[in-house]
């Protein structure tokens, strides 16, 4: 009897697991053909030589952020918009263009008395390069604050209550 029931139950439990790996894979679908495509069409159109990273970001519009090299090797980034029909105002910059993410992250640290983000990436708002930083407070919920990629400088902010 014991034998019969750790056969179920194992055969119940890889059922479980493949319905798992399925799912995560049906669920994850278009975001890894979105990235492939934000892809060719950097290469496609010459913006870049090699990419090395791809991000995805979904602010008033949907954007694709390829990290990548040009041809002759200077580090850039271009924001994609995630529909095709939008995608030949393209904005390629050097990453050196940008405040660096460090610099940033300690600047946003000290205004905002935060000691830690939940996230900070790069994304397209108001027809410019952003950074969103994101973190957690106690009594505001989630917090979202943009800042210009170029400048640094303040753009936005907004709250979610999550209580």
């Amino acid at each position: 009897m014991k034998k019969k029931l750790s056969i179920i139950f194992s055969v119940v439990l890889l059922i479980v697991i493949g319905l798992g790996i399925y799912l995560y894979t049906a669920i994850r679908s278009p975001l890894t053909e979105g990235a492939k495509e934000a892809t060719a069409f950097v290469m496609e159109q010459g913006m870049m030589a090699e990419v090395d990273d791809v991000s995805f970001y979904h602010g008033e519009e949907s954007y694709w952020i390829v990290s990548g090299t040009s041809d002759e090797g200077e580090a850039l980034f271009a924001w994609v918009n995630d529909d095709p029909e939008k995608r030949e105002s393209t904005l390629v910059l050097p990453q050196h263009a940008g405040v660096p993410i460090e610099e940033m992250k300690e600047t946003v640290a000290q205004e905002l008395g935060v000691t830690a983000f939940d996230s900070v990436r790069l994304g397209y708002e108001n027809g410019q390069a952003v950074y969103e930083f994101t973190y957690t407070s106690d009594t505001q919920g989630k917090l979202f604050y943009y800042t210009a990629f170029e400048t640094g400088e303040y753009m936005k902010s907004f709250s979610i209550r999550t209580n």
